[in-house]
């Protein structure tokens, strides 16, 4: 038996946080001793009865007003619950860090045996701080948070989530880990499929489903141009939640594009859904528009739950799901009319969507890798 754990700023209505309880739920089927640790308590995510201990460092991840000293604190707090989680005399085998606070806040604690399970592209991630930034400052901006990243994450155990991360780490913003390796995310196949059988208030008519949080790299109003070209009788429902002035900025955006366009009636903003697959499961067709992603978790759910799915050709992960003859519904990031022939192509026929294209992301086999590769690379480190 080992004992994990599971790092995560929160358990917020996402797909990295619903991935961390597949984590969970699975090493705890197996028998090991898990403890999912929180920087704040925020627990959207529905948690079945699981064999695995919850904690939280803060109620909100705030301690201190200053962003540097904050982060010390949530470490410092960090630490004295390892070390109290370990005053049994059982030490941590190995940790997983799985979002940008935790990665940040586990080096400053300086835990051992950390693996950080990189998720989001870190090219795109690095664009977004350079702004509209030009010359000189572009530059400058660039470098310094280039040296961060690299201070961040170099020589650290990383475990990307789709082999194009792995080249950007590598290659492109030119990080030097410790060690680094791909495996993808863990899904609970016939979970997912019993929770979408549940009943769910969704729409009667035909409709055609995204799920995301509302946040301009999920670029919703992409969508919305796209399904103002499609001419078809399908609704679009826009499920995701709200969870910063940002956030709730471009959610009003999206309601204001959706006006202009004529389109009230035709669009459907549910909110979060703490069960989102009966409304997948029922869907014609799930269609994404991000610009950036890590390795999307609800275009591989989508297609767990038989629904067709259409995508941008984003960094990164999409590419690496529909493969095959899945990968002509990709289409160029930020092009509504490609996504709309695409949608449009989707609806009138798709190809059968099987099991055995989809056997590299069962809980089953990702979980294993991941007990083989920490369990191998923590031994190496101890010797």
């Amino acid at each position: 038996m080992k004992r994990i754990g599971l790092l995560i700023d929160s358990l917020i209505g996402g797909g990295a946080e619903r991935v961390v309880l597949n984590f969970a739920e699975r090493f705890a089927a197996l028998g090991h001793d898990v403890h999912v640790i929180l920087v704040k308590r925020e627990i959207e995510h529905r948690l079945e009865p699981h064999g695995y201990a919850l904690h939280a460092l803060s109620e909100d991840g705030v301690l201190a007003k200053s962003r540097a000293l904050n982060k010390l604190l949530l470490a410092r707090r960090l630490r004295r619950l390892v070390r109290g989680i370990e005053a049994d005399g059982t030490r941590f085998d190995f940790f997983i860090s799985n979002a940008e606070d935790s990665d940040r806040i586990s080096r400053l604690a300086r835990l051992p045996n950390v693996y950080v399970r990189y998720r989001n592209s870190l090219v795109q991630y690095l664009e977004s701080k350079l702004g509209t930034k030009t010359g000189l400052k572009r530059a400058i901006r660039r470098w310094r948070w280039t040296r961060k990243f690299r201070r961040i994450y170099g020589g650290r155990h990383i475990v990307t989530v789709s082999d194009a991360l792995q080249r950007e780490i590598l290659e492109a913003v030119g990080i030097r880990p410790r060690s680094i390796a791909t495996i993808y995310n863990p899904f609970n196949f016939e979970r997912l499929r019993a929770l979408a059988a549940e009943p769910a208030p969704v729409p009667a008519a035909p409709y055609i489903v995204y799920a995301a949080k509302f946040e301009n790299r999920k670029r919703q109003d992409v969508l919305i141009r796209a399904y103002a070209q499609l001419e078809v009788p399908h609704k679009l429902v826009l499920i995701g939640g709200v969870y910063t002035e940002s956030d709730r900025a471009w959610l009003g955006e999206m309601r204001r594009l959706v006006a202009t366009l004529g389109f009230e009636g035709h669009v459907l903003m549910p909110g979060f859904q703490s069960n989102p697959y009966p409304w997948i499961r029922r869907a014609a067709l799930f269609a994404m528009s991000s610009d950036s992603e890590g390795l999307p978790t609800v275009l591989i759910e989508s297609l767990i739950l038989g629904t067709p799915v259409v995508s941008t050709d984003c960094p990164t992960g999409p590419s690496e799901i529909l493969t095959g003859p899945l990968a002509r519904f990709l289409s160029p990031p930020g092009d509504a009319a490609a996504l709309a022939r695409n949608m449009k192509a989707a609806l009138e026929s798709y190809p059968p969507i099987g099991d055995a294209m989809l056997e590299r992301f069962r809980a089953e086999y990702a979980v294993e890798r991941y007990l083989e590769h920490c369990s191998a690379r923590t031994a190496k480190g101890n010797r």
